[in-house]
């Protein structure tokens, strides 16, 4: 490697470039042209001595030097930002950054609209991407390609990736899962035992192919359970196919209440017991004190108590008693400790 004309702006380059395994991207990232980016790969190649991304099929991946390189080149990053007067301050006005969130699409749909009206009223400049739920989630907020994650407590102890690993974070919201159906599903009444459950044909929500939700989970190890006839990607879409349909699904009670009316679709209290659902914002250590990351988890904890505030447990639920229930969604930070 030549050290000479390795200058910050090239490690910005390098840092753009391994997340986002493409020279457009990492443009668009760097605010830069596309050839702009595309000579800064070819002086980083020179620099390293390898081609860092490499065509496989349609796309870009990783070489095994750019894959060693990712983790350094975060931390040389963050310890120049600590330095500058940018890492002490912030200022969400004229700050010029992208943030990068890794959630299902159930919290994308919660956050997006109310998201999207903060920032162009509060920080013009800042851009943000939602990033789906998948099972590299987590290695990719270690490795600093991601900033934060929403997703369940439970699902950290269960992550290999997460093992001896420290990760930040906070509780945002808690909610049930519950039984959707559709309004007028001639099969389910106003309560389900658990042996008509397991008659009736079943959606169940498999995140990105391969990792299904906690109560999919508790489901799968019962005795007996309901026979799957359709696997689908996001709750959105179980939704949208027990809402035209004989078939049930298991969703968060607050996702089933927002689409109640726009797909006509009630909730009816699960025969099992199901864990809460406790939904956590994590970050990587360390972005603890960086002024902008505070500033972004601040503002989706803001949203998330807006949400939570608005939401009740009346249209879609009315199925379902406060006991079988309880609470519905709550805030969190409600919650002892």
């Amino acid at each position: 490697m030549h050290l000479r004309g390795l200058d910050l702006n090239l490690l910005l380059a390098l840092d753009a470039l391994l997340a986002e395994r493409s020279v457009t991207r990492a443009a668009e990232r760097m605010h830069i042209s596309q050839p702009g980016m595309s000579a800064a790969l070819q002086k980083l190649r020179w620099h390293f001595k390898d081609e860092l991304l490499e065509r496989v099929g349609r796309g870009l991946e990783l070489s095994p030097r750019a894959r060693e390189l990712v983790t350094p080149v975060r931390d040389i990053l963050d310890r120049v930002r600590e330095l500058t007067s940018e890492a002490q301050s912030f200022d969400p006005g004229n700050a010029e950054r992208l943030f990068r969130l890794g959630c299902s699409s159930f919290c994308s749909d919660l956050l997006a609209e109310p998201l999207a009206r903060r920032l162009l009223r509060e920080a013009p400049a800042i851009s943000f991407q939602f990033d789906d739920l998948l099972a590299d989630t987590l290695p990719r907020l270690f490795e600093g390609s991601l900033d934060c994650t929403i997703t369940l407590a439970q699902r950290l102890t269960l992550d290999p990736a997460c093992v001896d690993k420290a990760i930040s974070g906070k509780p945002l919201f808690s909610d049930r899962m519950v039984i959707a159906v559709a309004r007028d599903n001639p099969l389910v009444g106003d309560t389900l035992t658990y042996d008509e459950f397991c008659a009736l044909p079943y959606v169940e929500t498999r995140f990105g192919g391969n990792f299904t939700s906690i109560g999919e989970q508790i489901v799968r190890r019962q005795p007996r359970r309901p026979r799957v006839r359709f696997w689908l990607p996001n709750f959105q879409q179980s939704l949208s196919m027990v809402a035209h349909s004989e078939m049930v699904t298991l969703a968060p009670s607050i996702l089933v209440q927002r689409c109640a009316d726009a797909l006509g679709v009630r909730a009816v209290a699960p025969p099992l017991a199901l864990p809460m659902l406790e939904e956590n914002l994590y970050w990587h250590p360390r972005n603890d004190n960086d002024p902008g990351h505070r500033w972004f988890r601040g503002v989706i904890a803001d949203i998330v108590a807006e949400i939570v505030a608005e939401q009740t447990v009346s249209s879609s639920t009315r199925d379902l008693t406060e006991s079988e229930l309880g609470e519905g969604c709550r805030l969190a930070a409600e919650q002892p400790a």
